[in-house]
């Protein structure tokens, strides 16, 4: 075996152990994140009206880079539509136009920037912080910081605390469920120490 293919095989493991642990480390950050949003709806939906406002300078400032006036146009114009979650916040019905407009408006946020950097070379860690602040940031804290409208009627479980399940706590307890039903069929057991996190 050649001291190259050695190198290789090390280096390729490692990185992709290495993506493991920051997509746990994200997903961990991201529950923290949904707790203290929910903990504190009032601090949150500040927090996202002056990220907005930071994000919409950034559109105003990019004019003057280079950057074409119709893909700030789309872009500013996605961020608007996640304005219209802001009306009942924290409190979001998943079949409102306003949540059907936001996850358009992600998507199509998404390829007006893809579009632009594929015409426009540009090192790959400049787009991924471009991109965490023009069109990931708005959307993730909306997404850990929102409540399913569902879950705040007289039945919901949570009704000592008045409050609604968080969206991406929501998430997170359907893919627990899901793995607990599936993890036995693959022949995968259950870990007896294992709860809720909440």
């Amino acid at each position: 075996m050649s001291p190259g293919l050695i190198f290789w095989l090390i280096s390729t493991l490692m990185g992709y152990i290495t993506l493991l642990l920051s997509a746990l480390s994200i997903a961990c950050g991201l529950y923290c994140a949904a707790e203290l949003a929910e903990e504190y709806s009032t601090l949150s939906l500040k927090i996202v009206k002056w990220t907005l406002g930071f994000v919409g300078v950034c559109h105003f400032l990019c004019l003057f880079s280079g950057v074409g006036f119709l893909t700030l146009l789309i872009s500013a114009a996605c961020h608007a539509c996640y304005c219209l979650l802001l009306t009942k916040f924290p409190f979001v019905s998943p079949t409102s136009l306003a949540s059907i407009l936001s996850i358009l408006a992600v998507i199509i946020n998404h390829y007006n920037w893809f579009q632009f950097f594929y015409a426009n070379y540009t090192p790959i860690f400049q787009v991924t912080g471009f991109f965490m602040l023009m069109i990931w940031i708005v959307p993730l804290q909306l997404f850990v910081s929102l409540c399913m409208e569902g879950d705040n009627l007289p039945n919901s479980q949570r009704i000592g605390s008045g409050k609604g399940s968080n969206v991406f706590k929501g998430f997170v307890e359907v893919m627990r469920e899901i793995w607990e039903k599936v993890a036995p069929k693959i022949g995968l057991k259950k870990v007896d120490g294992i709860r809720k996190m909440y």
